[in-house]
């Protein structure tokens, strides 16, 4: 059997050369691109720009079993671009830092690369560089993400005003539960939520169409509906009443609950990596909205220190924030 090439055999800048290639997709924002010590883009005046960044790290976000290389190189992406439509912007450029092993197979990083090159591809966004270093304990990926929204409109979790209605894009819980039915060995049973927790598809397009129509603010799901809808609150200083029931959720996620043996809302409270949106909007706009995939989950009571309360099954309860948290057991 041929040994694969690794990373060692390969060295640093001929791994690069075999990466950087067809990742330009939109050239009238880019002066200088991949090639030189930094990137150089247009600033549209009449832009504000977005700047976020998320990390992947081996052994805590993904496996070699949980993904594979083209997925982790998608989902950085995918959660990057995330953050942008949480604002209700759009994404223009990515820069990835890369730190990987001596002895990862070159095949890998290719094949991550793929991932990276056909989310980038799908979102018309491009890359723009990045950096590449030794690790001696694991992969670990970091995306840098810039993207635009119209001057002044971005949208944040500090607006939510009593009296507007909490509402949720998607369903929700489908990640996590993908995440299970992998650990699980289910997926030929859950295909749907598997790919949702290895390829999510955030929709800035959606998010730009919710922020236009008024949202007064918005998060991503990325730690679980719990942890999001109370930064909204705390940031707003408001209380919120959802109702658990009205959580909309995917039959694949609700037949996996069941086989499991969890509440049908378990996933989509602490699961997380849905990259769904969650926001806050007047009733009365709502009608804007009619022929896209938004559900009403809940109000914003009133003023106050930003407690989250849950009505489910017939019992209200102080929610409590249990999303993903990565210094927490």
């Amino acid at each position: 059997m041929t040994k694969k090439q690794t990373i060692k055999d390969l060295g640093e800048f001929k791994s690069i050369e075999k990466i950087t290639r067809d990742f330009i997709y939109r050239p009238e924002l880019v002066k200088v691109g991949i090639g030189d010590d930094g990137a150089v883009v247009y600033t549209r005046p009449e832009m504000d720009e977005i700047i976020s960044t998320d990390t992947m790290v081996e052994g805590v976000h993904f496996t070699h079993q949980t993904m594979s290389a083209f997925d982790v190189g998608f989902k950085l992406c995918a959660s990057n671009v995330s953050d942008i439509a949480a604002m209700g912007g759009q994404p223009t450029g990515l820069v990835v830092s890369v730190t990987v092993p001596s002895d990862l197979p070159v095949e890998w990083l290719e094949n991550c690369y793929e991932g990276i090159r056909a989310a980038c591809k799908y979102y018309r966004m491009n890359l723009l560089g990045g950096d590449m270093t030794g690790s001696p304990h694991g992969i670990v990926l970091t995306g840098t993400v810039i993207g635009e929204v119209p001057l002044n409109t971005a949208v944040t979790r500090r607006q939510a005003q009593v009296g507007d209605v909490v509402c949720v894009t998607g369903t929700v819980g489908d990640a996590g539960a993908g995440l299970e039915a992998i650990y699980r060995k289910w997926e030929s049973l859950f295909p749907h939520i598997v790919q949702k927790h290895q390829r999510p598809l955030p929709s800035p397009n959606l998010a730009m169409k919710i922020r236009e129509c008024g949202a007064s603010s918005m998060n991503d799901i990325s730690d679980g509906l719990s942890s999001e809808l109370y930064e909204i609150a705390q940031a707003s200083q408001v209380n919120m009443s959802i109702v658990g029931e009205q959580i909309p959720l995917s039959q694949e996620t609700i037949k996996l609950s069941e086989k499991v043996g969890v509440s049908p809302i378990h996933y989509a409270l602490v699961g997380g990596e849905d990259y769904e949106l969650v926001f806050t909007i007047k009733e009365a706009k709502l009608s804007l909205l009619t022929q896209e995939p938004i559900h009403v989950i809940g109000r914003v009571e009133s003023a106050g220190e930003g407690v989250v309360s849950l009505t489910y099954q017939g019992e209200k309860k102080v929610l409590e924030a249990k999303g993903f948290c990565h210094f927490k057991s």
